[in-house]
């Protein structure tokens, strides 16, 4: 991304650094300096939240992290923000600061927002008893959660971060996460981003050949599974239902038993 192409997108939309700011919850300092040229090295997340106003010209879910100094996510209630005025590719997921949640899938890179206190609240409480299980079981997977890159087909064309992933394989793993499909991917949806889960995810997690997908919506109280290796064992769950892993044999999660300490 080049700053003369951003100059050039502000003359066509006809727009103010102030409009800018507001709608990219973004300093008007800050869009000053990297227009006068003041800053010589942006942040990447700030130029992505300019260039997408500037294509969309409409408010964009963020807010402005003075720790940071970039854009994040507004909570997790809002949904999962597409940058589509171009496609985008590996090295913008790579170019994004530390700690800043994206995926990338079909050229889209998607910004996600932080969990709130339930979603790390079930996220644990999984973590806790599958690791529990492998290491009683002596099995040889290895349980990862988000932030944790998922390249699905081995490149640099789908990159996802699960929830939980489950990776069986350790030739797959890597210094920078995990490269091909984990064995099993575990996500909690929220009801804003229920499309990217149920849809958006679904489709490419069967693709890359992931064994087992679960879904699991904390305000329904349901867990949606789908076994890719065996259709039969699909199947939805609610709270009251015992869910037994297609991955880790002999492992069951009780959900009304998990949830009880929140």
């Amino acid at each position: 991304m080049d700053i003369s192409d951003l100059k050039k997108k502000k003359r066509e939309a006809g727009v103010t650094n102030a409009e800018i700011a507001e709608l990219a919850g973004i300093p008007v300092s800050t869009v000053n300096k990297v227009f006068s040229g003041a800053t010589k090295n942006p942040r990447y997340a700030t130029l992505l939240a300019i260039e997408q106003v500037l294509e969309k010209k409409e408010k964009l879910p963020f807010t402005y992290d003075p720790v940071s100094e970039e854009p994040v996510m507004l909570r997790e209630e809002t949904s999962p923000y597409a940058y589509s005025a171009r496609n985008y590719d590996g090295e913008d997921i790579e170019r994004l600061s530390a700690g800043t949640r994206a995926e990338l899938m079909n050229g889209k890179l998607y910004m996600l927002a932080a969990p709130n206190r339930l979603h790390q609240y079930l996220v644990t409480e999984l973590v806790y008893a599958l690791t529990s299980h492998i290491r009683k079981k002596e099995g040889n997977c290895q349980v990862y959660t988000a932030p944790f890159d998922v390249r699905l087909f081995g490149d640099d064309s789908t990159i996802v971060q699960p929830d939980i992933a489950v990776i069986c394989r350790r030739d797959i793993l890597t210094e920078k996460g995990c490269c091909g499909a984990p064995d099993w991917v575990i996500e909690i949806v929220s009801e804003s981003n229920s499309s990217h889960d149920y849809v958006r995810k679904l489709i490419q997690y069967q693709k890359a050949v992931v064994r087992e997908y679960w879904i699991i919506d904390p305000v329904q109280r349901l867990i949606s599974v789908f076994n890719f290796e065996d259709a039969r064992k699909s199947a939805q769950y609610t709270y009251e239902d015992t869910v037994p892993s297609g991955v880790l044999g002999g492992l069951e999660i009780q959900f009304r038993e998990l949830v009880q300490g929140y």
